[in-house]
Formats: C-alpha cells, sequence, structure tokens
C-alpha cells in the first residue's frame, strides 16, 4: 500500500433550480473525487438530480444525497426549528430521490451530508443529528454521514451509520472551532484555500479567524460550487495536492468500511 498521503475532495452540486443555474458542476467535477447533490429542499429539481448524478456517475465520483431544511428561498442557509419526526420524513423522502436517480444511472449513493443551517444544527444537537442518521440508517445503513466534528459521534453511531468529519478550506472557522456561514458564498482567493487545504491535510488544522489553531482530523474536504469562482479554486487545491504529493481519492476508499 502506498504510503502517500491520501484525501478525499468533495463538493456541493446540483444546486440549480429550474431556470435558475448555479455553479458549474461539469467543470468542478474535473477536480473532485466525491459530490453531494441536491435534493430540491434547499436547490435541485428532478431534471438537474437527474442530470448531475449521470455526469458524476460518468466521471467516476462517489455520490452523495445534499439534504437540506425546506429552504428554497434562503437556499437553506436559515435555522429553522422543525419536529425531529418531520426532519426525520424530509431527509428520507431527499435520500430516496437522488437514490432512484443514482440506480436509474448504473450508480449508487454512498454518503449522506446535512445543507447549511441543517449541517450546523446536526454537528450540534444530538436530537437533530440523530434524525438525520437515522433516515439515513433506514435508507441504507452502509451509507456515511458527514458532519462538522465527532461532537454527536454516539448519537450518530447507535443507529449504525458511520460518521466521516469535514475540513473547510473555503469557511472560517471561529475560536470554538464552528464554521463562520456565509450567506452568500464569498470569492475567496484560489492560493489562500490551497494553503488552507495543504495546512489540514499534512498538519491537521487550521488558523480561526481569532487566531487560534483548531484541530482538523478528517479523510475529506469540501470545497463550496456556489462560489464565484469556484472552479478556479477547486483546480488550485487539485493542483497544490497533487504537487505535495497527497493523492485523491473517493471518500469510501478511505474508511474501515469501504
Amino acid at each position: 500500500m502506498s504510503s502517500r498521503p491520501r484525501i478525499d475532495l468533495n463538493c456541493d452540486v446540483g444546486e440549480s433550480f429550474g431556470r435558475w443555474q448555479l455553479g458549474h458542476d461539469l467543470d468542478l467535477m474535473r477536480y473532485v473525487s466525491s459530490v453531494s447533490v441536491a435534493a430540491g429542499f434547499h436547490a435541485g429539481d428532478p431534471s438537474t438530480i437527474r442530470a448531475t448524478v449521470e455526469a458524476a456517475a460518468g466521471h467516476g465520483l462517489q455520490i452523495g444525497v445534499h439534504v437540506a431544511l425546506p429552504d428554497l428561498l434562503g437556499f437553506g442557509r436559515r435555522i429553522m426549528r422543525i419536529d425531529p419526526r418531520d426532519l426525520l420524513d424530509y431527509c428520507t423522502y431527499q435520500i430516496g430521490a437522488v437514490t432512484a436517480f443514482a440506480q436509474a444511472a448504473g450508480a449508487r449513493v454512498q454518503h449522506v451530508k446535512p445543507h447549511g443551517a441543517l449541517y450546523v444544527m446536526a454537528s450540534r444537537e444530538a436530537e437533530i443529528a440523530h434524525a438525520v442518521a437515522l433516515a439515513t440508517a433506514r435508507a441504507d445503513p452502509d451509507l456515511t454521514l458527514l458532519l462538522l466534528d465527532d461532537t454527536c459521534a454516539e448519537t450518530v453511531e447507535e443507529t449504525g451509520v458511520q460518521l466521516a468529519t469535514e475540513g473547510f478550506p473555503d469557511l472560517h472557522y471561529d475560536d470554538d472551532g464552528q464554521l463562520v456561514l456565509e450567506r452568500t458564498k464569498a470569492e475567496w482567493v484560489p492560493e489562500d484555500v490551497a494553503g488552507r487545504a495543504l495546512d489540514m491535510v499534512l498538519n491537521h488544522g487550521v488558523t480561526s479567524l481569532g487566531g487560534r489553531r483548531i484541530p482538523v482530523s478528517a479523510p475529506t474536504l469540501c470545497l463550496h460550487g456556489d462560489a464565484p469562482n469556484a472552479v478556479s479554486v477547486a483546480r488550485r487545491v487539485r493542483r497544490t495536492l497533487d504537487d505535495n504529493g497527497i493523492d485523491v481519492v473517493p471518500l469510501n476508499t478511505l474508511l474501515s468500511r469501504s
């Protein structure tokens, strides 16, 4: 087995809706190894899901479901108080939609990742994490659930689902290690994002806005597809990882359940 460092590079895709187009999914897919496909609640529609899944399958990428709160107007980035029983149904519905399109494309879903506000809530609140994890387990216990850290690991693993944590080189962290969400994704300098990605892979950490070192030990790094210069960022990150002898591979090849 190679001793070279390995990392999964994932991207959120399929976030267009109807005539509203967002992102450059086909270009981004050249640089990542996994994608999370919007499932209709914060973005995405049936035709967009189908086309996105088919493209990801064609690129040989790991396919995941990007589940969200029912918030098209706010792009899923607004905190909403949802009964966990309703959230279970919302996530089950979204996982089922993307799974059906994946099966039609001769591929399969391999992970679930909450989006935006739901991601923050599920990473902090055990009750929310349990609802998302239970929906994941009921759909397929072999699916992996992606969250920010292991705060809710025990709750997730009680459902039989494997948890994988993520690093975010194109978002700021506060001094408590929480993400600083942008309501509208800002443009980041590609070299800065690449440097932060390299820091996460080789040094297992990142510097917060307040100058603190935040530990980041994660098998996958996320790049946001809705950034104005997302393709330039992804290209630079991938080149930097390649140039530093780091292999970019799909997430499930890095996990014990792969």
